[in-house]
């Protein structure tokens, strides 16, 4: 599953890179993602940390032809007919509910927080509140039927969106569909000089998945009500229907017990959620169509919970709460009667607190040093005929899910827990890759896909895109394919204090969730991005920090002074990918006052440089060629001025000082783009070994400064070769 209570997390930060013991389950989750591949480029792959992906890959134009199609949606809808003509929208604009739908508040709330984003959008002066007679609404909302008081799996969220320019309808068979119908009519709002209006459309839409969720790692790092509340909202806005609230780990146990009170009083720091504000998260979801699974991971991962209550544990002790990342050995002691009887009253306890139908136990990372070193333990296994550490946490999770079913929940897990005679109904979700879901679905279980989704990995959009829970060459029979509820993006916390929360999740969960909702023909990774681009902006004006974090932090590193020169190296830099992060020690007090957590999982150079190289490259001497050239002779000086200026900024945040080596390399870099430049144009010659040189130099850039990555790598050597061969991408010579 995650890492530390998932599979992810479980690594040492305090050891550098090569030494790290990263967790098989982290391993095998990034070579899913395709982290751990054969560099297409070894030679700058090895310093830069690219993904298995040609330099162009996220560059390319988006065809004009499917641009007009989908427009702004994302996810894309499964079924668009545009018509001509639309609707403007004016001060007059007010929205009617008929049918089940107004015997339901949650549509009336939805109804009135779209009317003030149109405000916000358009500067229109609209009553949010404003009702009126149907047949003269701007919006008119009907439902079939009002639905389950809870979002439950499998609740119908199909909709027809259909707007003349007249009215906009929009019916749906239930609650959850007409909420996910409100968002993709907003993203319709365009510019209709003079003014704004949605354009004439019918939809016809349905996901792909019922199951598309969130992972969110509260016990590494805290997260506080309202924060969850946020991403909570811009998961509604991408069409997410399940939060996946990890709850428990080593590091912390994050919610308010009444029947054992000890688990937060001395597994939490203070840090944990109320009862009355895990009810209050729980409304605020439903409100919004997303389900709350909650995590309580089990037999590992369970360190925070043996501080109070240490008879649970399989070790004598004494415990404390983790403070640290990667491995602990902390694992219940599954022979004892008494375990169980703690689970029966905590899970008869959580069950009446969380309303969804099922509830994930873990079951990961068990690694069993403890196991093995417990005498007792050791006889019980020899009595039972128990041989290995998986056959007895197989007997753990045979006693586990009927307490489980008794109080009236399904039980979820992370693949660790499949075998053959785990019951039908657990819900397994895959870590390992998209083969191992096919291996739960063909065991006759249900499955959910997390690998390939592992946001904390800092892997671009497109590589995330790619992963799909049914490839196209799956060998799944139509049968197992009907077991495969969906997927879930992972957000695990090791990394993630609570200022940088939403730089690490959007906009790059959005391409996720498109993958989870629209049909598998929807591909085209050009035009994802595109569309990623613009709900970027509404991801931010819904309240997401991801585009304002980088300024914040970059202006407290200047102190006062400009920071441009800060700004400039963050568009070519990114967070080390993986867990291999070598240069800081992170442990759960680790301040985000380095320059990586300002760095963002996707740089800005990812997308435009390589269309501006190769622009470049096509034919130097053109009109469109030489445009290139100034504009890449104007970026080359800001590297190499902008070094300069980082230089003066040092004195005023002397952390900044771990990159100097990295920005050193990128002035340097700047100041050969320049010259191999001039040499394409035919400014100036080239000495017989420069290339070879700066080549060399290139290649010796590594990433272990300040834990970032530049990105240029790929950029700058497709340049550096172009300059000493003299022939341009089009087999033409320079002139």
């Amino acid at each position: 599953m995650n890492g530390a209570g998932h599979a992810m997390p479980s690594r040492t930060p305090t050891r550098s890179a090569l030494q790290q013991p990263f967790s098989r389950r982290h391993f095998l989750a990034a070579a899913a993602a395709g982290a751990i591949t054969p560099a297409w480029s070894r030679a700058h792959a090895a310093w830069q940390g690219e993904p298995s992906q040609p330099p162009d890959s996220t560059a390319a134009a988006a065809s004009p032809q499917l641009a007009a199609q989908t427009r702004s949606l994302m996810p894309v809808p499964y079924s668009v007919q545009w018509r001509t003509g639309g609707m403007p929208l004016s001060s007059g604009f007010y929205a009617a509910a008929t049918g089940a739908t107004r015997q339901d508040e949650r549509v009336e709330a939805a109804l009135s927080r779209l009317m003030m984003r149109i405000a916000r959008r358009t500067a229109l002066n609209l009553d949010p509140w404003r009702r009126g007679a149907p047949a003269t609404a701007g919006l008119l909302v009907n439902c079939q039927a009002a639905g389950p008081h809870f979002p439950a799996l499998g609740e119908d969220e199909n909709y027809r969106l259909e707007i003349s320019p007249e009215q906009a309808r929009l019916e749906a068979p239930g609650i959850a569909g007409a909420l996910r119908g409100l968002e993709t009519l907003y993203q319709l709002i365009e510019a209709q000089p003079p003014g704004y209006g949605f354009p004439a459309v019918v939809i016809e839409d349905r996901p792909r998945f019922a199951w598309r969720g969130l992972l969110l790692d509260v016990s590494r790092h805290f997260q506080s009500v309202a924060e969850v509340e946020r991403t909570l909202e811009l998961m509604a806005c991408c069409k997410f229907n399940v939060l996946h609230w990890h709850l428990s780990d080593d590091q912390g146990f994050r919610v308010e017990s009444r029947v054992f009170p000890r688990l937060q009083e001395l597994g939490s720091d203070g840090q944990f959620y109320s009862q009355s504000e895990i009810r209050q998260v729980i409304e605020h979801a439903r409100r919004l169509g997303i389900r709350i699974l909650p995590e309580f991971d089990m037999p590992a991962h369970t360190q925070a919970w043996m501080p109070g209550y240490p008879r649970l544990g399989s070790a004598p002790g004494p415990y404390h709460i983790a403070r640290t990342f990667g491995y602990h050995n902390a694992v219940f002691d599954p022979t004892r009667g008494y375990v169980y009887h703690f689970l029966d009253r905590f899970f008869a306890e959580m069950a009446g607190l969380f309303p969804d139908a099922f509830l994930h136990i873990g079951g990961d990372e068990n690694k069993g040093p403890e196991w093995r070193e417990n005498t007792d333990i050791r006889a019980f296994m020899r009595r039972h005929g128990i041989h290995s550490k998986a056959g007895l946490q197989t007997y753990f999770n045979r006693r586990l899910n009927p307490i489980v079913r008794r109080h009236g929940k399904i039980m979820a897990g992370w693949e660790e827990i499949l075998n053959p005679k785990l019951p039908k109904d657990v819900v397994v979700e895959a870590w390992l890759s998209v083969g191992a879901l096919a291996n739960i679905v063909k065991h006759g279980n249900r499955g959910i896909l997390s690998a390939g989704y592992y946001l904390d990995l800092m892997w671009p959009a497109a590589q995330h895109y790619a992963v799909d829970p049914i490839p196209a060459d799956s060998p799944m029979s139509a049968e197992e394919k009907a077991r495969v509820l969906g997927g879930e993006a992972c957000m695990w916390g090791e990394f993630v204090p609570p200022p940088i929360l939403d730089s690490h999740i959007w906009p790059r969960a959005a391409a996720i969730a498109e993958r989870l909702w629209s049909p598998a023909g929807v591909h085209d990774v050009p035009d994802m991005y595109r569309r990623l681009n613009l709900t970027s902006l509404e991801l931010e004006a819904l309240g997401s920090t991801h585009r304002a974090l980088p300024g914040m932090l970059l202006r407290g590193f200047a102190r006062g002074q400009n920071p441009a020169p800060l700004l400039t190296f963050m568009d070519v830099i990114e967070p080390i990918k993986g867990y291999g992060h070598s240069q800081h020690t992170y442990n759960v007090f680790t301040p985000p006052a380095f320059m990586c957590y300002a760095a963002p999982p996707e740089s800005a150079a990812r997308q435009w440089l390589p269309p501006l190289v190769q622009s470049f490259l096509r034919r130097p001497q053109s009109a469109a060629g030489k445009a290139a050239g100034r504009r890449l002779l104007q970026l080359f000086t800001a590297w190499d001025r902008g070094y300069e200026g980082y230089k003066k900024l040092l004195p005023h945040g002397p952390q900044m000082a771990e990159l100097e080596p990295l920005y050193r390399a990128l002035a340097g870099l700047g100041a050969a783009g320049r010259t191999a430049v001039r040499s394409l144009m035919g400014q100036q010659p080239l000495p017989g070994d420069w290339t070879a040189q700066k080549l060399a130099a290139l290649a010796a850039i590594q990433p272990k400064y300040g834990d970032v990555i530049l990105i240029i790598g790929p950029q700058m050597a497709l340049l550096l070769d172009a300059a000493d061969t003299g022939k341009t991408s089009g087999s033409e010579p320079v002139s």
